[in-house]
């Protein structure tokens, strides 16, 4: 317990490694290790080849930034691969030095433990790593305890610490491989929406938005799935690799470390006990190593299986409920216009009907009138010779009053002639009673009324 206590302060950054540096190169540091800072540049950069026009691809840009999901997206793909490829460098540089001479070889007999503190401030710390950082730990033990009781049971539970610490250091990128899915469905329900939104009877001749909601709201999901199966995968690999290396680490510190330093009790009976412990111990461990990589491995397997079991069964479910709604959507605005165009096509017989009844009505009129003008055209007609009678008329009037005129001076006339006749005879002394003679002027035949 008190060997426990002890590792647990010492998990903090020991004193020896703050050394003074500037704020300036810290913050650098921590720049060049962030993925958030170069997945974002690499989003960048290849946006903007794409709107520079150097990636043409159709696919690439319909998949990758044809909608502002696809966008964030991309931009998260980026950022969890900028993580897995410095957590791969990371331990490619660690491989690497592997085989660097850490400590100088034990002497025979072994070291005291008071030679743990040399041992602990001579490991290089400018290129930390998981074996420098158990090898300086483990002779911290040593040096803080002054004995070297217990060091196998520390190293063992160095092993389960580095081992936590490697499956917290992709707590990022697992939560990124969630996190794209989910914005994935987010660009599909926000497509349907669109999709939706645009359906109207009035614009079922141009479908054209309605299938640019539905491409997004699917390729969204499609890129979403394709770009967490990228990175699953690549976080499987990078998994493995560091398995690996955390199993050379405990191979390697349990060979440097185990029997190095002597026993306050001494004794070879001693020595060959903890010999053979450590030897149990070095099996038991990578027993339970190989164990726990098959673990890993049958779940990432049972996970993947379920994710895609879980991703097309929604899938599925998804299509299914969008085509019934769809087609209840489409069958009810299909009755809706074969009703309005029924509708709109009665209106039209009822007036085109009416239009008719109308210009019949206007011809029949228009006849009348017609026949009316005839008629007043031959009562002008007769009203013109009419006129041209009165001409006459007033002709023969004028005559007639001249021959009136004439006719009125001849009675005069005979008037005169009778009373000189009587006249004449008064005076012949005509003995017989005198006749009366009238002289009444004859009716002229030939003037007309």
């Amino acid at each position: 317990m008190e060997v426990i206590v002890s590792t647990a302060r010492s998990s903090s950054p020991p004193p020896w490694e703050s050394h003074p540096v500037s704020l300036a190169s810290s913050l650098t540091a921590v720049l060049l290790r962030s993925p958030l800072v170069w997945g974002g540049a690499a989003a960048c950069a290849f946006f903007a080849l794409i709107h520079g026009g150097v990636i043409t691809h159709a696919g690439t840009i319909r998949y990758l930034a044809g909608h502002w999901v696809e966008y964030v997206e991309t931009a998260t793909f980026c950022v969890g691969l900028a993580a897995l490829v410095l957590k791969s460098i990371d331990v490619v540089r660690q491989r690497s030095r592997l085989d660097d001479t850490w400590l100088a070889p034990a002497p025979e007999g072994g070291e005291e433990p008071a030679a743990a503190t040399a041992l602990r401030d001579g490991i290089v710390t400018e290129a930390e790593g998981w074996l420098s950082r158990r090898l300086r730990e483990a002779l911290d033990m040593v040096a803080r305890t002054g004995s070297p009781e217990g060091l196998e049971e520390h190293l063992k539970y160095l092993s389960d610490l580095d081992a936590s610490r490697a499956a917290q250091g992709h707590g990022l990128v697992k939560f990124i491989i969630w996190a794209i899915p989910i914005m994935g469905f987010l660009g599909t329900v926000i497509g349907i929406t669109e999709a939706i939104a645009n359906l109207s009877p009035t614009q079922l001749e141009n479908i054209t938005l309605v299938v640019a909601g539905l491409g997004v709201a699917f390729d969204t999901t499609a890129t979403a799935l394709a770009l967490s199966m990228v990175l699953m995968f690549v976080q499987f690999l990078l998994d493995r690799s560091e398995q690996r290396l955390l199993a050379e680490v405990d191979e390697i510190a349990w060979e440097t470390l185990a029997g190095r330093f002597q026993s306050p009790a001494g004794g070879d009976v001693a020595a060959l006990a903890v010999a053979r412990l450590g030897e149990t111990v070095t099996r038991s461990t990578a027993r339970l190593l190989e164990a726990q990589e098959k673990a890993w491995q049958g779940l990432e397997q049972a996970a993947g299986v379920g994710v895609e079991r879980m991703l097309s069964e929604s899938g599925a479910a998804l299509r299914k409920a969008v085509t019934a709604s769809l087609e209840e959507t489409l069958s009810r605005w299909q009755s809706s216009l074969a009703q309005a165009h029924a509708h709109l096509t009665s209106t039209h017989e009822d007036r085109w009907a009416r239009a008719a009844d109308s210009l019949a009505t206007a011809v029949s009129g228009l006849g009348r009138h017609q026949q009316s003008i005839r008629e007043q055209t031959e009562l002008l007609a007769r009203v013109v010779d009419a006129t041209r009678d009165v001409t006459s008329l007033e002709r023969a009037l004028e005559s007639n009053l001249t021959t009136l005129g004439a006719a009125g001076r001849f009675d005069e006339t005979l008037a005169t002639l009778s009373a000189a006749v009587q006249l004449l005879a008064a005076r012949a002394g005509d003995v017989a009673e005198p006749r009366r003679v009238d002289l009444v002027p004859a009716r002229r035949s030939g003037i007309a009324a």
